[in-house]
């Protein structure tokens, strides 16, 4: 396979126009000289930097360029396919993988056929593990085996590397697992003086690192890898996954701005408009309101968005992580918890978008109205239920997901008895609390918009036992260093 890489001199302002050269090297030891700006390299070298910075359509689109220009490299056919792999989002597309290596071959034995050296045979190996016989936890486990195979015959190949570290990474299914994400890191680690500005080392240490507990270790990456791809909207978004590790908002913000320009320049390309939703300006609008920052353009144009494209086909019932409808509803959720400015209700066509429902109800839940509460959490466990129901069809390969359904419907249920029965009431909310942190840790933003935790100390405030409360919002900043509200609280309850 061809190893790509970026020298240590890239820069967000020369790398788009630099003609200096790296070496890009065959499996059978000769090699070839490309110009290091992703704009100047052949289609299989730009799918490649792609598929590292998990720029996934874009990268599938390169590695049909090569296809074309050689329909005999194996490697064009290996890079599509694996562009339906995404290990960190819990997501496959195995009918689309397994379409694009049935172009090359029609089996795994005419595929290997067609390799031109060992090591591609070995490549063509473990991405027929990846897509062959079993449940995706098998076929993961089956493609970590072979690309530990392939990496102890090729161990000075950074991308066998980094693709190894990425596949251990990938063994996580039920979420964060420290052990397995430190020996992913290990990996990486051990590659990062042959190759300090490689973008799959430099993003997938970041992943590795992305804990509040382990992201100072990531901060060497973050501050290098957004030079390494700044036509990388994903890439520039990926350093704040370390900053809001460690609360630091101004970078977070400034990380987010970028992404969103990269992405909104390219939708200009594609005569398309920016877009006020999706992940990055969820990230956004979460670093402005913990630095008490206005959020009302952002939240406001995606909600506009998402109005207008309510009826979009392919969103299903759940709406999924990536409908307008699903991103407005959580930046304005947490809007009205951070705020106080909650979201006005929304007409959704009838048994769509539940995700995008429930998170209205949770709101609705939060806004510290006993009589409207009731009825809420009986409209969130309708809708937890559909969406369950649901998730095998639309999100086959999510986990996280319905338990983090259960735990905002417990505060729900906590918070309606509370109003009735105050220490029964806190009672529950001390043991949704214990749970949620017995929970896998989550990147990014708290999966709840209010951590129950955070809801207990609130309690134990008011009542006035500050010391409870204290304890309560440490725990809570344990988890989210920097988090606002928990800070101010930790504050009054410890005057």
């Amino acid at each position: 396979m061809r190893n790509w890489w970026i020298v240590s001199s890239i820069l967000v302002g020369s790398a788009l126009a630099s003609p200096a050269a790296a070496q890009h090297h065959h499996a059978d030891g000769a090699t070839i000289s490309e110009a290091q700006s992703p704009k100047h390299e052949s289609a299989y070298a730009r799918g490649l930097y792609l598929l590292h910075n998990f720029e996934y359509s874009r990268a599938a689109v390169a590695f049909r360029e090569a296809q074309s220009a050689d329909p005999g490299d194996v490697m064009a056919y290996w890079g599509e396919a694996m562009t339906y792999n995404h290990p960190l989002w819990a997501e496959q597309d195995t009918d689309a993988a397994r379409a694009v290596l049935a172009r090359l071959a029609p089996t795994a034995q005419a595929r290997r056929a067609k390799a031109r050296t060992e090591l591609q045979t070995l490549w063509l190996d473990a991405v027929d593990g990846l897509y062959g016989e079993g449940s995706k936890v098998e076929r993961d486990a089956v493609y970590h085996d072979r690309m530990e195979r392939l990496f102890s015959a090729h161990p000075n190949d950074v991308d066998v590397r980094t693709f190894f570290a990425l596949a251990t990474l990938g063994l996580a299914h039920g979420g964060r697992d420290t052990a397995l994400y430190m020996k992913g890191a290990a990996l990486l680690e051990e590659g990062f003086a042959q190759h300090p500005m490689h973008p799959g080392l430099l993003h997938y240490l970041i992943h590795a690192y992305d804990d509040p507990a382990h992201a100072p270790l990531g901060v060497r990456a973050a501050r290098r890898y957004a030079s390494v791809a700044p036509d990388a909207g994903h890439a520039q978004h990926m350093i704040s996954h370390i900053f809001l590790a460690l609360g630091d908002w101004p970078e977070v913000e400034r990380a987010n701005v970028q992404a969103d320009k990269v992405v909104d320049g390219q939708r200009a390309a594609d005569g398309k408009p920016a877009t006020s939703c999706g992940h990055y300006n969820e990230w956004l609008a979460y670093a402005l309101m913990q630095q008490g920052k206005d959020t009302s353009t952002i939240v406001d144009g995606c909600r506009a968005q998402a109005v207008k494209e309510s009826d979009a086909p392919g969103d299903g019932l759940i709406g999924g992580w990536r409908s307008a409808a699903s991103s407005w509803s959580d930046m304005a959720l947490r809007q009205g918890t951070e705020t106080g400015r909650w979201p006005a209700p929304v007409n959704w066509p009838e048994g769509r978008y539940l995700l995008a429902k429930f998170n209205l109800a949770y709101a609705n839940v939060l806004r510290s109205q006993p009589t409207a509460a009731v009825a809420a959490v009986s409209a969130m466990k309708s809708l937890r239920d559909g969406i369950v129901k649901a998730i095998p069809a639309e999100m086959p390969d999510e986990e996280s997901l319905p338990r983090w359904l259960d735990r905002a419907v417990a505060q729900g249920e906590a918070l309606v008895m509370f109003a009735s029965d105050r220490d029964k009431g806190l009672a529950m909310l001390r043991e949704a609390a214990a749970i949620e942190a017995t929970l896998p840790v989550e990147f990014g933003p708290p999966a709840l918009a209010k951590p129950s935790a955070e809801l207990l100390a609130d309690q134990l405030l008011a009542l006035g036992r500050k010391a409870a409360a204290a304890a309560a919002y440490r725990q809570v900043l344990a988890a989210a260093p920097g988090r606002r509200l928990a800070v101010a609280g930790l504050a009054a309850a410890t005057r």
